[in-house]
């Protein structure tokens, strides 16, 4: 492997070295033509990515091998938990019920919105939750998945809205492009840029989906997700401020879709001295041996997907 690597090295270096050479010394020979350097180019990015492969070996993948190891045993338990009946409703097809665009900002993930966004929610992020630079999925949200709503969210502390505020021409050519579309005020990278964002996001929605929205077929919302109670609200609310446009929060408070759902029957109270002994938690290696009938109920009865709820705000 190695010796390939290196070898390939070479002669990468010596097509790159000698070309240029002949064209300079040589005064009536052709210029290299743009085909032939892109096999150069092709050349050179096979030997590097070659090379990167050996560094595994040689380096090992530094902090990675933590994080992919608590990954993989965080799925070995989704996996140990959630049987077949789980995946059943969603295994051939989806019918999510939002298209929703949110920022790729690890603060913000679907659980705080939906229990078991499996199958329920279809998920467009990028930073500044925006639809001019995910326009695609957004459109295939809505016309593929007919989705009746679009929810756009926004986020405190986001950094792109702080990126766009201030001078970020130092950034690179795909970051620039990204912030580019952003039209807040330089200088404010706060709360109101973050409105501002969410309100400019859901005026391109409502607009380029027009004949939805005038249909009655979809329906364009904005909010905050506030996991610092900046709207002193409550940490971790999402807060709806806008609606098809509409920006007034004392009209929205009156929409039909603000009204809450009744919350969950609290479960009975069990006393200590009548609570069972619990059992020893099986270990993997017991589980699979379980005889398949007890196996598959447990599975069918534990892993069912809980009926949906609408989120309340």
């Amino acid at each position: 492997m190695k010796r390939t690597v290196w070898f390939a090295l070479v002669w990468a270096i010596f097509l790159w070295a000698i070309f240029p050479g002949m064209s300079a010394h040589a005064a009536d020979s052709a210029p290299i033509n743009e085909a032939e350097k892109e096999k150069i180019r092709l050349i050179v990015k096979e030997v590097i990515r070659e090379y990167v492969a050996t560094l595994n070996e040689k380096h090992g993948h530094g902090g990675a091998d933590g994080i992919v190891a608590e990954i993989r045993q965080a799925n070995r338990d989704f996996v140990r938990t959630h049987g077949p009946a789980y995946f059943k409703p969603f295994l051939d097809s989806q019918q999510p019920r939002a298209t929703v665009i949110t920022c790729s900002d690890s603060r913000v993930h679907t659980h705080a919105l939906d229990a078991t966004p499996d199958g329920d929610l279809f998920m467009v992020r990028n930073i500044g939750n925006q639809i001019a630079t995910a326009e695609g999925s957004v459109e295939y949200g809505v016309h593929h998945l007919h989705t009746p709503l679009l929810l756009i969210i926004g986020h405190v502390a986001c950094g792109a809205i702080k990126a766009a505020a201030g001078d970020y021409s130092e950034e690179s050519a795909p970051i620039r492009r990204e912030l580019d579309t952003l039209q807040t005020p330089k200088g404010d990278p706060g709360l109101n840029s973050i409105k501002l964002n969410v309100n400019n996001q859901v005026r391109l929605g409502v607009s380029k989906f027009e004949n939805e929205v005038l249909g009655g077929h979809l329906t364009v919302v904005g909010a905050i997700y506030d996991f610092r109670n900046e709207m002193k609200q409550g940490q971790g609310k999402l807060n709806i401020i806008n609606v098809n446009g509409e920006t007034d929060s004392a009209k929205i408070a009156g929409m039909a879709l603000m009204k809450e759902t009744p919350a969950p029957k609290p479960m009975p109270t069990v006393h200590r001295s009548a609570a069972k002994k619990a059992s020893p938690r099986k270990t993997d290696s017991e589980e699979d041996s379980a005889p398949a009938g007890k196996k598959a109920a447990k599975e069918a009865s534990a892993d069912e997907k809980p009926a949906k709820k609408a989120p309340s705000h």
